[in-house]
């Protein structure tokens, strides 16, 4: 190899690589000669000389007083070293401009347009960056799939997610390769975004086929048919991910939630009570006894409802759903209390004001079930309920 070209070559793999590091693409190659004037050459030569004299200032000088005095002799590996240069200092915006130049006068230069392309995206102009990079995966002789993956993550920072999906339902679709869990995950935000999740859907279940799947993949299932509200799906999806990974206090939450959907209370609060003891909450304890309670476990709700209000004593929804407990339980006097906290918590909470009545009606506290009947009366939903149970208890006391 003679003087020039190792020259070029280094001079092209020392630029080129330390702007490309975090964007693998094509192999690159040293020019062409042939249309290089012999002031080119020189110039790159002398510019050369000063980076391995460590003085990349002046050999950044040396390459723009050559264009300056010699326009008509500008020639794109020039232009694409001085650009390296320029972005080794930070001046991003000038090394952009160079590189687009590079690309002008020769736009088959795939190292151009692959450099191109991250300078856009550091300056956040995503549409060029990522037309660069899909420039450079045409041009390359070995199509490498990391540049379209780039350029659908330049699209997405766009706000172009359509262009984005694209390029990520090729990435996954085995055509270019085995692809990689976090593409999946990006299909699967994509398509969930779009809601046109039946793409990323039979992506993923034709992935889940393999012997030995990514666990992730059942998690990204659960979020597809999430999305689709097909909960029943979604929760076996999350369940059978739960059984080969741990669940996040989130993912487990999640699961519950679907279980209730679904008509499952017994195993939605199961899983309630597995998040409670990691991260106790008001709005979870509500959850959970709710779920007892339609689970038809009456002991479970009513331990449970004990608990909740003891640790949340100013949830009306805890002390109300222990009354209702305590109803179904005919277990009349702790309803009435239940139903009065809930009371002093709300007082226009309706349905609280009518159990209360009713509870206490049942129990023989007359006085105190009229006072509170008399009040939900005033609410047209439980107006003839409440004069009923009034003249039958007035009826009562008459043969009494």
């Amino acid at each position: 190899m003679n003087t020039l070209k190792k020259t070029i070559l280094i001079l092209i793999l020392g630029t080129a690589l330390l702007l490309c590091g975090p964007i693998p693409g094509t192999a690159l190659a040293a020019p062409g000669e042939e249309d290089l004037t012999s002031r080119a050459r020189t110039a790159l030569v002398d510019a050369q000389k000063q980076m391995e004299l460590e003085n990349p200032a002046q050999a950044k000088t040396v390459l723009q007083e050559f264009l300056q005095h010699h326009p008509k002799e500008d020639h794109h590996f020039v232009e694409f070293t001085l650009a390296g240069l320029l972005y080794n200092e930070d001046h991003l915006k000038e090394a952009c401009d160079h590189y687009r130049k590079t690309v002008e006068l020769n736009p088959e230069y795939g190292p151009g347009w692959q450099n191109l392309g991250k300078v856009c995206f550091d300056l956040k102009q995503f549409d060029e960056a990522a037309a660069a990079m899909e420039t450079t995966y045409r041009l390359g002789e070995k199509k490498d799939p990391i540049l379209l993956f780039h350029a659908a993550v330049a699209h997405i920072s766009a706000k172009a997610p359509k262009k984005a999906l694209e390029h990520m339902l090729f990435l996954t679709s085995g055509k270019a390769g085995e692809p990689k869990p976090n593409w999946v995950k990006i299909l699967t935000s994509l398509a969930i975004e779009l809601k046109c999740p039946k793409k990323a859907l039979a992506t993923v279940e034709r992935l889940l086929k393999d012997p030995a799947p990514d666990p992730m993949l059942w998690r990204l299932a659960a979020n597809l048919y999430l999305s689709m509200e097909n909960y029943a799906e979604s929760a076996k999806a999350l369940a059978v991910y739960g059984m080969v990974h741990p669940l996040s206090t989130q993912e487990e939450t999640l699961l519950a939630d679907l279980y209730n959907r679904i008509g499952i209370p017994g195993k939605a609060a199961d899983h309630y009570q597995r998040v409670l003891k990691k991260k106790p909450s008001r709005r979870l304890y509500e959850r959970m006894v709710s779920a007892r309670l339609e689970a038809c476990d009456k002991d479970k709700a009513l331990a449970a409802a004990d608990k909740g209000v003891a640790a949340y004593p100013k949830s009306k929804v805890l002390w109300k759903l222990k009354g209702w407990i305590c109803y179904e339980r005919d277990q009349f006097d702790p309803a009435v209390k239940a139903f009065s906290r809930a009371l002093e918590l709300d007082r226009n909470d309706k349905k609280a004001c009518f159990m209360k009545g009713l509870c206490a009606s049942r129990s023989g506290a007359f006085e105190t079930a009229r006072q509170a009947l008399k009040r939900a009366s005033a609410f047209p939903e439980y107006k003839r309920q409440a004069l009923s149970l009034i003249r039958e208890m007035e009826q009562r006391a008459k043969k009494s």
